[in-house]
């Protein structure tokens, strides 16, 4: 007689469990009719992270298909006009939301595309910087009929507030074949960026380089020019810049040299397969301005794949190119390099 009663009281326990949960999350509602719980991390142009309780890492979702949200928690709304709230998301209608900060209503309805971010990154919201960068180290060794070493590395770090944009890097690799030193190319640059809009920014360089084995005791270039940002996110980015630049070349055998040049770089980077790879491609070119067969190109292209928390895996492919390099020298310089990294 008193099982019946036990069980209901279990399964109305469980139900207003239940009914707990789904209350304490953040709700994403889709185009369709799918309905998403979980915890909102971050929403900026193009996308929405949510971390569900059923997926190990966050998912990502279309904006465009998301049709309205509710948070259970304030978070920090950032508007189409600049306007920074922390509030929770309420459902006003099928597709508008009010943002309430405590129990007073702070805004009217909004529609889901006046909404530019949730949870903004600092240098978005103008509220502080933002850092990232890479640290790789790829290596080979190999004994018996052939004795060789070889050691390449690359690390950038980039502090970004709301206006400014600082990048610093080196890379470089060192090889030795039967205990003698066969190559050593290293290189470090420094660029400041201003951006003028959301776009557009100025920026000024400088960068150095040498390569032992090329004849070239030190190129060291400083210049300035424009830059267009395309777009600047956690899964995207793509800049394109052009200006002008000062090289001074210091040879161990060919005649030094120095010159005024043009400059052009592209950034481009992509996460692909659902955040499984991300796809870079970087390269630059200068071209004397006085005899335009004096030309320099470089470029690194590749994938990094994640492994573990921040480590992930790098395979890229690197050019060196130079149109007149001194005599005796080859004009280009390549290589397909493995490594493994950090990255924050």
């Amino acid at each position: 007689m008193t099982q019946k009663p036990l069980s209901l009281a279990l399964a109305a326990l469980a139900l207003l469990s239940l009914g707990a949960q789904q209350a304490g999350a953040d709700i994403v509602l889709l185009k369709g009719g799918d309905r998403l719980s979980g915890t909102i991390v971050s929403k900026d142009d193009k996308q929405l992270t949510l971390q569900t309780a059923y997926a190990k890492e966050p998912i990502t979702l279309l904006w465009a298909e998301v049709t309205n949200i509710e948070t259970d928690q304030p978070a920090r709304f950032m508007l189409n006009d600049k306007t920074l709230v922390n509030a929770q998301a309420t459902r006003a209608s099928e597709s508008t939301v009010v943002l309430k900060g405590g129990d007073t209503v702070t805004t009217t309805p909004l529609a889901m595309s006046d909404i530019a971010y949730i949870n903004p990154p600092p240098h978005v919201s103008g509220e502080g910087v933002s850092t990232s960068g890479r640290l790789n180290l790829g290596m080979t060794a190999n004994r018996g009929n052939t004795d060789n070493d070889q050691i390449f590395y690359d690390a950038e770090a980039v502090v970004r507030s709301l206006k400014n944009r600082f990048t610093i890097g080196a890379t470089g690799d060192t090889r030795n074949e039967d205990g003698e030193e066969t190559a050593r190319r290293n290189r470090a640059y420094f660029k400041y960026d201003h951006f003028l809009t959301a776009k557009w920014y100025t920026y000024a360089n400088t960068d150095v380089q040498e390569d032992k084995f090329r004849d070239l005791n030190l190129r060291t270039t400083l210049g300035g020019g424009a830059g267009y940002q395309f777009f600047d996110t956690e899964q995207r980015s793509l800049a394109l810049e052009g200006g002008l630049t000062y090289v001074n070349e210091d040879y161990d055998l060919a005649d030094d040299e120095s010159f005024a040049a043009g400059r052009w770089a592209l950034r481009y980077m992509q996460f692909l397969w659902n955040d499984k790879a991300q796809f870079f491609h970087d390269d630059e070119g200068i071209v004397s301005v006085q005899d335009p067969d004096d030309m320099i190109f470089r470029s690194q292209t590749g994938l990094r794949f994640p492994l573990v928390e921040n480590l992930n895996a790098t395979l890229q492919y690197n050019i060196d190119w130079q149109n007149t390099p001194p005599e005796g020298f080859d004009s280009t310089d390549s290589a397909y390099i493995v490594s493994v990294g950090y990255i924050w």
